[in-house]
């Protein structure tokens, strides 16, 4: 073991007390947001009119409220016997200069799950391997990192798209049933493609518009779209609340500091009663201001306690706390938000915690290492019986020889 954990002895001793005198800092704060959350919740619409008129309030990301007050709490709304819960999640393999050959791989795993029907879930699992020019390079660039993040989250919300078209109850298979449309699809992670802010335009608009598509064919299927996010870091809430103390002067907002800066929005809502959501917010980044809004699809958020906990237990518990982001047309129907509010309560109460279909997604688009190595066999075996002779880089070469050393030794 070339890792000497005895040397970390000092720096873990003082990292636990770092971690436990930031704690009383920390419940200090929280206790700070939620005061000024109680002080400011009727002064929405005049926040909300400052960051909407002021495009350079946009810098400081503070959300934008609805017409909720800013402390509301909605409990559980009903959850409709049956209900179809279609999950999808994706994972992928980078390119590698060193490798034998340059490739990429995105693996889509999803599950169609029909609450009430008695039917077992469908789970699925979709690789799509990149090779040629085309795939690999965009405008000279090779799509890796973000690049490749973002066609990941493409790949992830065509999947949902089209299992919705194929639901028995679409609207394009059973044109008179679709006012009765109960489908929920969700990604695991945003719908806001936040890794596109430092793109070029032109290849920024093209990205998006494929995705706004992609919703556009959801919502036309009658269903509704989420997105969860699991111990969310977000501060929106946070930065609004900061705008607020400072009388809404969104210069002061950004010039001063913000002592709820480094705190996340999940904190702040850790009250909620279990299955209840917090009130909805609209999100101020620009992308979701300057693409997505113009689209019809302004995506909104909201805080879900999961928590399946009684609230008498939770005394010494930290509340579950998930950010649920929807487009504003889900936002803004009623019966849609309840939907999708109770049917993400209804799906982390199988598990305790977090969305069961959400969790078997992720198992499928999973990529072991052993899977990772007999990739590479094939790729290989592919390219022998082409005729085509390559070879690891030798910086590869070595790293796989001493990796596979440690492991034999092992």
């Amino acid at each position: 073991m070339t890792l000497e954990l005895s040397k970390l002895t000092g720096q873990m001793r003082a990292m636990g007390e770092e971690l436990a005198a930031r704690e009383q800092q920390y419940a200090d704060l929280v206790a700070l947001a939620r005061r000024w959350l109680a002080e400011y919740a009727d002064q929405g619409e005049e926040l909300r009119h400052r960051i909407r008129s002021i495009r350079p309030a946009r810098r400081c990301h503070a959300a934008i409220p609805t017409d909720e007050t800013l402390d509301a709490v909605h409990h559980l709304p009903g959850i409709p016997e049956r209900f179809t819960f279609i999950a999808a999640d994706g994972t992928q393999i980078q390119p590698d200069r060193h490798g034998a050959v340059l490739y990429s791989l995105i693996t889509v795993g999803s599950i169609v799950y029909r609450h009430g029907s008695g039917q077992a879930p469908e789970a699925r699992s979709q690789p799509t391997l990149s090779y040629t020019e085309a795939d690999l390079y965009e405008n000279g660039i090779l799509v890796a990192g973000n690049l490749l993040d973002v066609r990941r989250d493409l790949a992830e919300i065509t999947c949902l798209a089209d299992l919705c078209t194929a639901e028995p109850s679409s609207p394009r298979t059973s044109p008179f049933r679709w006012r009765f449309v109960r489908t929920v699809a969700v990604v695991d992670g945003t719908l806001i493609l936040w890794v596109l802010e430092d793109m070029p335009p032109e290849g920024r608009q093209r990205k998006i518009t494929e995705y706004l598509h992609q919703l556009d064919r959801i919502r036309d299927t009658g269903a509704s779209v989420a997105a969860f996010i699991s111990r969310p870091r977000r501060g929106e809430v946070a930065q609004l609340l900061h705008l607020a103390n400072v009388g809404g002067d969104v210069n002061r907002a950004i010039e001063e500091p913000n002592p709820l800066q480094h705190l996340p929005d999940r904190a702040i809502f850790g009250w909620l009663p279990p299955g209840a959501r917090s009130a909805l917010f609209a999100s101020s980044t620009p992308i979701n201001c300057d693409h997505y809004q113009p689209a019809g699809h302004d995506i909104h958020f909201c805080y879900v306690n999961v928590d399946s906990r009684h609230p008498l237990a939770q005394e010494d518990h930290e509340a579950i706390i998930a950010r649920v982001e929807f487009p504003a047309w889900v936002a803004q129907d009623a019966n849609r938000l309840a939907l999708v509010h109770g049917a993400i309560v209804a799906q982390a109460r199988i598990t305790g915690d977090y969305p069961y279909a959400l969790v078997r997604a992720d198992e499928l688009a999973f990529i072991s290492g052993p899977e990772r190595e007999a990739l590479e066999s094939m790729v290989l075996t592919a390219l022998m019986d082409a005729g085509v002779r390559t070879a690891l880089s030798p910086k590869r070469y070595y790293k796989t020889l001493t990796r596979q050393g440690r492991r034999k030794r092992r």
